[in-house]
């Protein structure tokens, strides 16, 4: 299965890395230590971007315990959370359509606007901006109160 090439090609790669090892191992120990803690810092940011991610994750499912809103396997409680910005972000997509793709997961009509609106401000942080700038289309309206 495997050609002449092949081998020849393992047997550079083989020369390569060991030309590396032996480079390495005779450096001072300064250099070593300083291309250790760049490795280290390395691994360290890569594991700590995850931990960040189900931070935002573990606030959505606080604020909705909070609210009152239960729910119920938080894998697929967060999967609905973020699915809201998507909803938000289709062409006509209004804020009714996303609570009324809430409501149909079986809770009742104010709890999904509750879930909805949590769900908004911890994974939708354009659609917080455009709030935050007067752009209140797309956003349920508030009985009694021109312009929203």
């Amino acid at each position: 299965m495997h050609s002449e090439t092949d081998g020849g090609l393992v047997m550079k790669a083989l020369a390569t890395t060991h030309r590396w090892i032996w480079l390495f191992r005779h450096q001072p120990l300064s250099i070593r230590l300083l291309a250790a803690a760049a490795g280290l810092l390395t691994v360290a940011t890569a594991l700590a971007t995850p931990a960040e991610a189900n931070q935002v994750d573990d606030d959505f499912i606080a604020a909705l315990n909070k609210a009152g809103v239960r729910s119920g396997e938080p894998a697929n409680t967060v999967a609905l959370g973020q699915s809201i910005c998507a909803m938000l972000a289709k062409p006509g997509g209004t804020f009714a359509a996303a609570v009324a793709q809430v409501k149909g997961g079986g809770i009742s009509a104010g709890m999904a606007d509750m879930f909805t609106q949590i769900a908004i401000e911890m994974y939708c942080p354009s659609v917080m901006a455009d709030v935050a700038s007067g752009n209140l289309s797309g956003l349920p309206k508030v009985p009694g109160v021109p312009g929203i």
